[in-house]
């Protein structure tokens, strides 16, 4: 059952973001980056690849709000709950709700502009976005996590990254692009082949697949079917970076 509670996200412009981001793969359009790299962005913001979670997702927040960004950016990829969205949509969720039940909601005015900047480039929702505590990775898990909260979306660290940006009164915004429809499965291979801390792991991979001989080529396809949809994704978070420069620039 969600319970109340909600923070208001400060209306302000943003000069120098602060951008949280997992994995290197999510990151690209906007830094080359090894696994919990961190770069300064042309435009004048700052990016900290994380590594996956919310412990790690807070921490790397407080870090950027110590280096004076003036606004906070939940910047990666998303399972899909709902069967409205599909492999590579945008989704600008309008609020964030919190494992604990808070709502966080973020900057309309960020939101409007980024908005304004995309139009016509991609797929784009406005939408809710849940977190979960670990990865949904079974079509069961979505349809209960659906249940439970009526989000459209989920993801592990974009409430704890709204959580620092209410904390210290600056703008938050999430930039997610949808990788695994409601449909989709992730297989265990899947799940053993990225650490914690986003890095690959290529013999767990191989170990995975090695220990379920019976269902190599279901996992083989299905990772196929994962890949196709990340690459979509990706290519919409690149479409997402540019409209952000552009807003930079402005």
């Amino acid at each position: 059952m969600v319970k109340p509670g909600v923070v208001e996200s400060t209306v302000s412009d943003v000069t120098r973001p602060g951008v949280v981001v997992a994995l290197p793969g999510e990151a690209r359009p906007l830094a080359r980056l090894r696994s919990l790299g961190e770069a300064e962005l042309p435009t004048g913001g700052r990016l900290i690849l994380a590594g996956l979670g919310a412990m790690r997702a807070r921490r790397a927040a407080e870090k950027l709000v110590a280096a004076r960004v003036d606004g906070l950016i939940s910047w990666g990829t998303a399972a899909a709950l709902s069967d409205s969205l599909s492999s590579g949509d945008l989704i600008l969720p309008r609020d964030v709700l919190g494992a604990e039940g808070h709502f966080y909601h973020s900057n309309d005015r960020w939101r409007s502009q980024l908005l304004a900047a995309l139009a016509g480039r991609v797929p784009i929702r406005e939408c809710r976005l849940a977190e979960s505590r670990g990865l949904v990775a079974t079509v069961g898990d979505k349809q209960r996590l659906w249940a439970a909260t009526h989000a459209d979306a989920c993801d592990m660290e974009s409430a704890a990254i709204a959580a620092v940006a209410a904390e210290h009164g600056l703008p938050f915004l999430a930039v997610r692009a949808i990788v695994d429809d409601s449909t989709m499965t992730l297989p265990p291979a899947a799940r053993a082949a990225v650490s914690e801390t986003g890095s690959l792991r290529p013999l767990a991979l191989a170990r995975s697949l090695a220990g379920r001989p019976a269902s190599m080529h279901a996992q083989l396809r299905s990772l196929k079917h994962l890949a196709v949809a990340f690459r979509a994704a990706r290519e919409t978070l690149s479409e997402a970076a540019k409209a952000l420069r552009s807003l930079s620039a402005a």
